[in-house]
């Protein structure tokens, strides 16, 4: 309903975002310099990756997919 800023918000630019299906708080963010998982809807974020990729997209079937440069493609696995 409102927007808040992050008390810890990701630590660089990011270019996506896609909420992890079936949750109502965990979420991906993706960007030139890693992707970052939160688990409290936004509140803070932790890096998990430092692979480039400019967009991401999860599916109803628990896939996440994340495009980047020069056509590389990732699927996130638990």
């Amino acid at each position: 309903r409102t927007w808040r800023p992050a008390d810890r918000p990701p630590p660089a630019y990011r270019s996506g975002v896609a909420w992890l299906p079936h949750s109502r708080t965990a979420a991906l963010a993706v960007g030139p310099t890693g992707t970052d998982l939160t688990t409290d809807g936004g509140r803070t974020w932790r890096t998990v990756d430092t692979g480039s990729y400019d967009t991401v997209d999860c599916t109803p079937d628990l896939g996440c997919w994340a495009a980047g440069e020069q056509g590389r493609v990732a699927r996130l696995e638990r």
